[in-house]
């Protein structure tokens, strides 16, 4: 209740927001109309580079446990979603999480793999976004910023190590079975699901976790494409203030979209409309542009990263779904010899990916 409060007070803000400025607004929107058009399939190559990169280091991730997923089924995965986390309110991350162990487990990952691929993900793209801030601070010379995304950068660094630690050491697995076996039993009582044993549930993931090989080579390719998911959309920041013919605040950018992302994160309204558009009309007003440019510049990045990439999500999304029922048809058509005798097939690799 207190998250749709919350999202209802910042749609009235944007509203009065709006209406307060409204010269200013018709001003931008007057030069949305003079914007360099030429640099709209930048923006949309930028903002599809930015995807790809997130969808190359779950593939990467999972391919640590052998489960090899096809470009274009990750690429669907990260779409659909993408378009989950940033469409539905308050819950979008837990639906979007829910909805990629589902697509993984579907194309050939166990749920150990699946859940450490999301867990590692996870923390891959935290570390990158630290390391973007930091930059962004010794690039502004802001000393205050950086000393406040250190311990953050170094807390998602040093859980990288530990996973990494983890996966190649079976004494500090065996260490983490009784702590995990305690968790999962008092979850199950909160949840009201029972777990049947939970340390044999919890060893036998471990196990599993043991099993994964990514090595140091490995976590830096993680870590490299997380690093390029977020540099590749900052991109998208700097070409869309190009295009509305201001000059782009080159030692500031890395703090200005990194204002963006926050005010996204809360994920307050859907996506952070109204929060991010102002978070970072503030921050490029503060850089220097004026209100019109700097308004221009927020609507046009906003229109590539949010509005385009949430609409392709959806489209591959509702695509997914309808793909799906139609094999079960299928197989359902095929005559009982024919199944019988697919069923007599060695099973030998992964599932295909839908």
């Amino acid at each position: 209740m207190a998250g749709w409060v919350a999202a209802a007070s910042a749609l009235a803000a944007l509203v009065a927001a709006g209406v307060a400025e409204r010269g200013a607004l018709a001003a931008s929107l007057a030069r949305l109309g003079h914007l360099q058009w030429i640099w709209i399939p930048v923006l949309i190559v930028g903002e599809s580079a930015s995807m790809a990169a997130f969808a190359l280091m779950s593939r990467r991730l999972l391919a640590a446990g052998g489960a090899s997923v096809g470009v274009r089924p990750m690429l669907a995965t990260t779409y659909a979603a993408n378009a989950l986390s940033v469409s539905v309110p308050l819950a979008g991350p837990e639906l979007a999480t829910a909805f990629t162990f589902r697509r993984f487990t579907g194309q050939g990952a166990d749920a150990p793999l699946a859940s450490w691929s999301l867990l590692a993900g996870g923390v891959a793209s935290s570390a990158a976004a630290a390391i973007i801030v930091i930059g962004g601070g010794l690039a502004s010379g802001s000393g205050l910023v950086t000393a406040a995304a250190v311990p953050g950068g170094l807390l998602a660094v040093a859980a990288l190590v530990v996973l990494s630690a983890a996966a190649h050491r079976p004494g500090l697995l065996h260490g983490l079975e009784r702590p995990g076996a305690w968790l999962l039993r008092h979850g199950s009582r909160l949840c009201r699901r029972p777990a049947g044993d939970p340390r044999r549930t919890v060893r036998a993931w471990l196990e599993r976790l043991g099993s994964l090989h990514l090595p140091a080579s490995g976590w830096l390719t993680v870590t490299g494409l997380a690093l390029a998911n977020w540099l590749a959309d900052a991109a998208v920041l700097a070409v869309s203030i190009h295009s509305a013919g201001a000059a782009v605040p080159w030692r500031v950018l890395l703090l200005v979209y990194g204002s963006g992302v926050a005010a996204q994160s809360l994920n307050i309204t859907p996506g952070g409309i109204g929060l991010a558009e102002g978070a970072l009309g503030l921050a490029l007003i503060a850089a220097g542009l004026r209100t019109s440019e700097a308004l221009a510049a927020v609507l046009l990045y906003r229109l590539a990263s949010f509005w385009l990439v949430a609409f392709t999500g959806w489209l591959v999304f509702f695509w997914l779904r309808r793909v799906r029922p139609s094999r079960r048809t299928a197989v359902a058509a095929e005559p009982d010899g024919d199944r019988a005798g697919r069923r007599e097939q060695p099973a030998g690799g992964m599932r295909p990916a839908a």
